[in-house]
């Protein structure tokens, strides 16, 4: 039974989010394994503790014009992640006052890294690995929302929130502390409100489609080379509303709605560029980031190894996308201006960092620099499944199986301990491995999860390491009570949801014979 746009109830989206902050939660790495995270971490500890940006001398920083060490990132992960910091800095007070110091080794787990830039070993570190899990589980429940907008079942867009949620190169990131789940998130919620904006206008939404933007340009700056893409998306509907109902000049209505969704934009363009100056002493968009990046590689490469390399194709870790070309063309003859966008995000991120140096976002697993736009290549799937007979679910359920392998491989093995074990960084050229298949990432943490070695790196298998199985047995029956919970929850509502249509669709029949 179809369930229009209006028709969802809106606690289901909660459920979604509360089952999959849930799930990520007991998959968590609870630390950091990459010089990215530790450094927007040091960037929290730093606005908390001392109302800066400065950072531990280390890979990727800068000394910046006070002598200070500041990273290239941006301030809004940072500024994001301050609530889960004082959790966890509140959670360790109390703990420590109560005596609970196998509940602190819980959430530390094994020290890494040097005390003045750890890795982990601190419950605040563990807190706040957590956004990650926090920022995937509001990316399903956005995608759930926006699909429901788009007109598909509530049936058919459970099942594509559980594929992207689980099956996908994005389900690697929600145990995660990189800044792709974010920059996920916001380009989701932009989407979103573009998208309302264009059923219903409104300066609101408008409004918050920029605002939305705007946090995700504070989060990773260099997702600035999307707004154009999203600004044309906005600019062609205003024409397109304009030409139709005749009250003012297209050109007005254009400019109108263009300044409301650019103004937030322009303004966290500034903030970064405010914050650059202050950092480096320089007012630009990247800081520092040009000292360790180039842009001279060529798209032969990049294109290369984002569709067909082991190390890198966008098939090989999300392996649904092989559907896309099939997927896509009921979608695209319904909604042309909402396919072009989501086209022209993925055009934007390809060829961006196609010329880049790091292309590949090595250290990581899979293509981490095309992830944000995952949930936005899936969007069509719902309706497709909806539409689709049941024949369509011996191609879904084979690619989905091998997308979920390919995330166990992500979520459960160390990628820093893995780089080293097999000898990456020795190898000439450096990023071999990511094109030739016997020494390929999958092959690498296949054997790390076999052999059951240090390797094997996640918070829960720490915690049976370091404390016991017995708390592992506890976490895991208060996150799997939630779960079930959710799994009911949601059944219940989707069970009110279906009455009530059924109720609706009785007395339009009635109406029809009265009539």
């Amino acid at each position: 039974m179809h369930v229009g746009p209006s028709k969802a109830d809106p606690r289901v989206a909660i459920w979604i989010f509360a089952g999959f902050l849930a799930f990520y939660t007991a998959l968590t790495r609870g630390h950091f394994y990459l010089a990215d995270e530790a450094q927007v971490f040091q960037q929290t500890r730093s606005l908390w503790e001392q109302g800066d940006l400065s950072v531990a001398p280390q890979i990727n920083t800068v000394r910046g014009r006070d002598g200070h060490y500041y990273a290239q990132y941006g301030i809004g992960q940072s500024i994001l992640a301050l609530p889960l910091y004082v959790a966890g800095k509140k959670v360790h007070q109390l703990l420590e006052r109560a005596g609970a110091t196998s509940w602190i080794k819980t959430f530390e787990g094994p020290p890494i890294g040097d005390p003045d830039k750890r890795y982990g070993g601190e419950v605040e570190i563990f807190f706040v690995n957590l956004f990650g899990a926090f920022a995937m589980a509001g990316v399903m429940a956005v995608f759930f929302l926006l699909n429901v907008r788009l007109g598909a079942s509530l049936r058919a867009t459970i099942a594509a929130t559980v594929i992207l949620g689980l099956t996908t190169h994005v389900a690697g990131f929600g145990v995660e502390f990189l800044q792709h789940p974010a920059e996920a998130l916001f380009l989701l919620l932009t989407f979103y409100f573009l998208f309302a904006d264009s059923a219903s206008p409104s300066a609101r939404y408008r409004w918050l489609a920029g605002a939305m933007a705007g946090i995700m340009i504070l989060v990773r700056a260099s997702s600035l080379v999307l707004i154009p893409a999203l600004g044309l998306y906005l600019l062609w509907r205003a024409l397109v509303r304009a030409k139709s109902k005749n009250r003012e000049s297209a050109a007005l209505r254009v400019i109108r709605d263009g300044i409301e969704f650019f103004t937030p934009v322009i303004m966290a363009v500034l903030l970064t560029m405010a914050v650059n100056h202050a950092k480096f002493g320089e007012y630009s968009i990247s800081g520092s980031y040009r000292v360790f990046n180039a842009f001279t590689n060529s798209y032969l490469v990049s294109f290369y190894g984002w569709l067909f390399s082991p190390g890198q194709s966008v098939f090989v870790f999300s392996p649904i996308l092989l559907l896309a070309p099939v997927y896509f063309r009921p979608f695209a003859k319904k909604h042309l201006s909402e396919a072009a966008l989501i086209l022209g995000v993925t055009a934007s991120y390809a060829m961006f960092y196609g010329l880049s140096r790091a292309w590949h976002g090595q250290w990581c697993f899979g293509p981490r620099y095309l992830m944000a736009a995952i949930p936005l290549l899936l969007l069509p799937l719902a309706r497709w499944l909806e539409i689709s007979r049941a024949s369509a679910w011996y191609a879904v359920v084979p690619l989905a199986t091998i997308g979920g392998f390919v995330e166990v491989l992500h979520v459960a093995v160390n990628v820093a301990f893995v780089h080293y074990r097999e000898g990456y960084d020795k190898l000439a050229p450096p990023d071999a491995y990511i094109f030739i298949p016997q020494i390929c990432q999958l092959v690498a943490h296949w054997h790390a999860l076999v052999a059951h070695d240090y390797r094997l790196d996640m918070w829960l298998v720490n915690v049976a390491r370091q404390v016991g199985a017995w708390r592992v047995v506890e976490i895991l029956s208060a996150l799997s009570a939630l779960l079930m919970i959710t799994l009911a929850s949601v059944n219940s509502l989707f069970a009110l949801t279906g009455k009530a249509e059924q109720r609706r669709l009785e007395r339009a029949r009635s109406n029809v014979v009265a009539n």
